[in-house]
């Protein structure tokens, strides 16, 4: 079997957190890091534990579509945390991990852009997502699988055809760093905003910092939903993440789910 590429000691020499993270997995090959997480947890593996592939066979992405890198070229990360007390985490989970990788990648020196609920966007096009993944586990702690799915090395020829307009990596945007900074920054950023989450007043403060990181407020959108499409003015995100949408008759809806994009790509397929 290949060995593992990710180079743990330079992760770990990173890595300033006080648990996520300290329990490293890495593996060359796997269906998903998600699944390997999973498995870790039911095999007895702490909360704060991190999953590392170099690829995934069966990655997935939101709402049933795959995650794919070639090996080596994008950071294909996972952990477990608990999924806290509020009624509302499970919504704002994808939001704060999807916050705390764009501070990650703008320390590593990558502008970018959230678009909600959960991708990470520079200059217009698609450079990380996150997919969570909530479940209760053996002593019915509900936790949650934080996966990540980065863009490190690629060049456009990595991407299918059909991708190259809409998908970046930090290499295309002139940023040269390691797959392991990208992790440990991650985890680094991470680790602070869930201990925050927890606070009184917490869930508000990570929405405050999300609404500023994303840059769609006021414009009209449509939100793309298992075959549904909702258009309207993007206003604000409700107490569990949802977005609200100011239809053109005037009323508010709130998007629980879904894909942002401009009026005009209505029912494109972005695979």
């Amino acid at each position: 079997m290949a060995e593992a590429t990710f180079d743990c000691g330079a992760f770990t020499a990173a890595l300033t957190t006080r648990a996520l993270g300290r329990t490293l997995v890495v593996r060359a090959e796997a269906g998903s890091t998600n699944d390997l997480a999973w498995e870790g947890l039911a095999q007895g593996l702490p909360l704060g534990s991190a999953f590392v592939a170099d690829v995934q066979t069966r990655g997935r992405g939101r709402e049933g579509r795959s995650w794919l890198a070639p090996a080596g070229r994008g950071l294909l990360l996972s952990l477990v945390v608990p999924l806290g007390c509020t009624a509302d985490a499970a919504g704002l989970m994808p939001l704060i991990a999807g916050l705390a990788l764009a501070e990650a990648l703008d320390r590593c020196g990558a502008p970018v852009q959230l678009k909600w609920p959960n991708d990470v966007l520079c200059e217009g096009r698609k450079l990380a997502g996150i997919l969570c993944e909530a479940r209760a586990a053996a002593d019915d702690e509900r936790v949650i699988v934080v996966g990540a799915g980065v863009n490190v090395t690629q060049t456009a020829a990595d991407f299918p055809e059909s991708l190259r307009a809409r998908a970046t990596s930090l290499a295309i945007e002139g940023v040269s760093t390691p797959r392991e900074r990208v992790a440990a920054e991650f985890l680094n950023g991470l680790e602070p905003l869930l201990d925050e989450f927890e606070e009184r007043g917490g869930a508000e403060r990570a929405r405050e910092r999300y609404r500023h990181r994303a840059g769609f407020w006021g414009q009209v959108v449509s939100v793309r939903s298992a075959g549904r499409v909702l258009q309207g003015v993007a206003r604000d995100l409700d107490r569990g993440g949802g977005l609200i949408l100011r239809l053109d008759d005037g009323r508010d809806m709130v998007a629980v789910a879904g894909d942002v994009d401009p009026p005009e790509a209505e029912g494109r397929d972005d695979g």
